[in-house]
């Protein structure tokens, strides 16, 4: 791991994709991770921890989640609304 900060994720459930019939898992960002200052040690800061999920204890570190900007063709403009 570098400097750089690191999502830590825990997977919440799992469901059957409708297409394929494909077993997904189904994450949760529960924090974050990253080298010490001094570079002897990880430091990871929890912001939750799964409850009544399928979660088995296990948490992943990962380089953070990008979403990608999807425009749908059913945006709605505010200037549209009547009121």
């Amino acid at each position: 791991m570098t400097d750089e900060k690191r999502d830590v994720r825990a997977k919440i459930r799992t469901y059957k994709d409708k297409d394929t019939g494909e077993d997904k898992n189904v994450y949760a960002t529960v924090g974050t991770a990253w080298v010490s200052e001094h570079g002897s040690k990880i430091v990871i800061s929890l912001d939750s921890v799964p409850v009544g999920t399928e979660w088995g204890g296990k948490l992943f570190i990962n380089k953070p989640y990008e979403k990608k900007e999807e425009k749908s063709e059913d945006t709605i403009s505010l200037k549209d609304i009547p009121f």
